[in-house]
């Protein structure tokens, strides 16, 4: 039969364990090591194997990119900002309302992922594919139907590039099951599913933001041991439809040619001229002059005169150092 303590009883083991305590401590003896443990939100991912997701989706941020900026015609910059796992309520906390959300099939997997464009850089998008600049412009509206489709191509290529990064980890596909303005009207997983969150931040142009993609940490664990080797493989290079898109994009932009030509005035000079005046480059029609393109010093060349106008002659390329090639 259990024994009821009284109180002085309770009271005098309280007072025991206190002296052992401070015993030991006097002694120089510390405790056992206690570890802080949320068994509302356990750890499912191990510590190697967020590495793991870091490196892979490093390699991903910077193939899309290549793939982005050629369809957007436009410089696009990712970059991983943290990987981290939460319940997937945490995770719809840590989004903006509206914003542009989809929940993404992964196939053969049963669960949803989700993908999170903020508005700044989903803006951009619309603005760069209807023929604007891209540039950022703050926005508290929803989209709309039509600027929603224009995002769904970009996203498309968010997604093949997904799978072709996670390929070497498992054979996953990506697409979009549904999309919405509200995060918490789409539902993707129960609120204390755990998924792993990998925040990107993105560079379209002058328009900076910020993407957030939550994958199941279902899936984390079924794909085991891959992912101790998904750091080791390398990235890969880029596919003959990017370079043809790269090459017919890049050859589109127009470049500033310029030929420099300077000369030096006193200030005395400066205030007596007027009106009529001729003033001397100091250049030599048999003297090099440089040419850049944009700021960049590239060619060096000589002026001469063709049609009536004034030109200059390509003689040599230049290094980055200015030195001839």
């Amino acid at each position: 039969m259990s024994q009821i303590l009284s109180q002085d009883e309770i009271d005098a083991l309280t007072q025991s364990a206190v002296r052992a305590a401070e015993s030991s401590a006097s002694d120089g003896q510390t405790g056992p090591n206690v570890i802080r443990y949320n068994f509302r939100r356990p750890d499912r991912v191990s510590k190697e194997q967020i590495h793991s997701l870091q490196f892979l989706h490093d390699r991903f941020a910077r193939n899309v990119a290549t793939s982005l900026s050629a369809y957007l015609r436009v410089m696009t910059e990712l970059s991983v900002v943290s990987v981290e796992q939460f319940s997937y309520s945490e995770f719809l906390m840590s989004l903006t309302d509206p914003t542009a959300f989809y929940a993404l099939g992964i196939p053969p997997f049963e669960e949803l992922a989700a993908l999170e464009i903020n508005p700044a850089i989903a803006f951009a998008m619309v603005d760069r594919m209807v023929g604007g600049a891209g540039k950022s412009q703050p926005m508290t509206r929803a989209m709309t139907e039509i600027e929603q489709n224009v995002v769904d191509s970009v996203v498309k290529i968010l997604l093949d590039a997904l799978a072709e990064t996670w390929r070497t980890i498992a054979k996953l596909t990506f697409n979009i099951k549904g999309r919405e303005t509200r995060p918490q009207m789409l539902h993707v997983a129960a609120p204390n599913e755990i998924v792993i969150m990998v925040v990107f931040e993105v560079k379209i142009g002058d328009a900076r933001g910020m993407m957030n993609l939550g994958i199941p940490a279902s899936i984390v664990e079924a794909s085991g041991a891959q992912f101790a080797k998904a750091g080791e493989r390398h990235r890969r290079p880029p596919t003959d439809v990017e370079r043809m898109w790269l090459h017919e994009n890049l050859s589109r932009v127009p470049m500033s040619v310029t030929a420099l030509l300077e000369s030096r005035l006193s200030t005395r000079e400066l205030l007596a001229l007027s009106p009529g005046d001729v003033v001397s480059l100091g250049v030599s029609s048999k003297q090099a002059v440089d040419i850049r393109v944009g700021d960049n010093l590239k060619f060096q060349g000589w002026l001469t005169g063709e049609g009536g106008r004034l030109g200059v002659r390509i003689g040599h390329a230049c290094d980055a150092s200015g030195r001839a090639t």
